[in-house]
């Protein structure tokens, strides 16, 4: 699996879509064309290339030539149960640099949160060139179904699901 030990953005994509892609996969004998699967699937290419590169992010599949391929790992995930499933990606964020980060940055507070303002600053200098309420938005999705993250939007506060 892929470790990432710089600070990089994620693609703004929502874990569903990835999800949705394994399963294609699947369907397909675990390898296709991505611009067959993104015609087919009546996706713009762009949108697929951002699901792609989450998913081998993510370690779920690899691309080689213009294909996507369904990793073991991938696989595996998706022969899992839901508990399983969250486990899978929580280990895989919490080595992601950015997400490595944040977990930092959150357990370094006594309360393990901080506002959304405060994040998307942090955002914004780590990552310049990137729009810091999609990326805050797609962590949030991404860190609440590994049930590494959580958002309350009535407190305005992002924190640290459980103590890691």
């Amino acid at each position: 699996m892929p470790v990432d030990d710089g600070i990089n953005p994620i693609p703004d994509c929502p874990v569903t879509w990835i999800f949705g892609l394994l399963e294609t996969l699947e369907d397909r004998g675990g390898r296709d064309d991505g611009y067959k699967i993104a015609r087919e699937l009546q996706f713009k290419y762009d949108d697929l290339l951002k699901v792609m590169k989450a998913a081998e992010i993510l370690g779920f599949v690899s691309t080689p030539d213009g294909d996507v391929v369904l990793e073991p790992s991938g696989k595996q995930f998706l022969e899992s149960e839901v508990n399983i499933r969250k486990t899978m990606m929580r280990e895989r964020l919490e080595k992601h640099g950015l997400f490595s980060y944040l977990i930092r940055l959150l357990r370094g507070q006594e309360d393990l949160s901080l506002t959304k303002e405060v994040v998307e600053e942090h955002l914004a200098m780590l990552l310049p060139n990137e729009p810091p309420e999609k990326m805050f938005s797609t962590i949030v999705n991404w860190g609440r179904f590994a049930e590494l993250f959580g958002y309350n939007k009535d407190e305005d506060r992002f924190y640290l699901d459980q103590e890691q």
